[in-house]
């Protein structure tokens, strides 16, 4: 989630026509269908490259580059974005095997007026590549079959990701205890003067307390006074617990059973390693959460480690 998507206008729900005979809907277990109801899947519209995006360049002639919110040393040592939707697709390419760079940048500079964005080589292509067209070009690249349209059970559960990033949203934007992460992820790295520095750091809050009520549907509140905390981490605390027993139910310790994990793995990895690598402290509450998602067994947090270390030690 980035903050230009923050103040984007009201995505469109998604225009896919039910299926009934899906006998995976029957898959999803009744209490779940309230949380559901509550977070509907959405989808985006698609980016439009402007002409401006013509004359960008990789950084290198062999290798395509994806350009994220990062630190420039963390980017030249291909350390995770700090940026949940960054992160994802930085995972993504990474279980792909497709070797690649990453650089940093920001809204401003992307041609799609969000991160991330991948250029491939320049002896190759000038054409930026939308995040949302990254899973073809990862098909092209590694000849595997084109990534297929989820199905409505894995639509179903990825709604759920919806709760954990208003959560997330509000724990690094707007808890006081978070003002230093906050800081030394997106307000250091854009100015050095502590007077933009305090006017950056209240665009953002303001843009993140919009962007929760709006996902909370209290679209006649406005400020932080305007949003439940308890009902804001209850809900992610009920996706977290729905989406434990969900990989408990695999036989592959991966999502939905597949053999390797997968986009719906490297969607919720952009947030969970965040969370727990940066959040999981006593003043905070998503840590505790995603430990005692599962019954307390730990079970995301094993999921973690186990994507952590097929990442690499990432």
């Amino acid at each position: 989630m980035t903050m230009a998507s923050a103040t984007a206008p009201p995505p469109k729900p998604s225009s896919r026509p039910p299926n009934p005979s899906a006998p995976s809907l029957w898959a999803i277990p009744g209490p779940l269908q309230k949380l559901f109801n509550h977070f509907p899947l959405v989808t985006l519209d698609p980016n439009a490259l402007p002409v401006r995006s013509q004359v960008l360049t990789s950084a290198s002639d062999t290798l395509p580059t994806l350009y994220v919110f990062s630190s420039d040393a963390d980017a030249l040592n291909g350390k995770p974005s700090i940026n949940p939707a960054c992160l994802k697709w930085q995972t993504l390419l990474r279980l792909s095997k497709i070797p690649f760079l990453t650089s940093p940048s920001s809204n401003h500079a992307s041609p799609t007026g969000s991160l991330p964005f991948l250029l491939p080589p320049r002896t190759i292509s000038s054409h930026p590549i939308p995040s949302g067209s990254i899973p073809a070009y990862i098909s092209r690249q590694t000849s595997t079959t084109k990534p297929s349209l989820p199905s409505l059970r894995e639509e179903a559960y990825l709604s759920l990701l919806t709760p954990i990033r208003l959560a997330f949203l509000y724990t690094l934007y707007l808890t006081p205890s978070y003002s230093p992460l906050l800081k030394k992820f997106y307000i250091d790295p854009s100015t050095s003067s502590s007077v933009l520095g305090t006017v950056l750091q209240s665009q953002l809050s303001s843009a993140a307390s919009g962007a929760v009520l709006q996902g909370l549907g209290l679209h006649n509140k406005t400020g932080p006074a305007g949003i439940e905390q308890e009902e804001l981490y209850a809900e992610a605390a009920e996706a977290l617990e729905a989406l434990a027993t969900l990989l408990k139910e695999s036989a592959t310790g991966w999502f939905f059973g597949r053999e390797k994990p997968g986009e719906f793995d490297a969607g919720l990895f952009g947030y969970l390693h965040l969370v727990m690598e940066y959040m999981d402290t006593p003043e905070g509450r998503l840590g505790k959460l995603v430990r005692e998602a599962g019954g307390g067994e730990g079970v995301l947090v094993g999921w973690w480690g186990g994507l952590r270390g097929r990442l690499g030690g990432y």
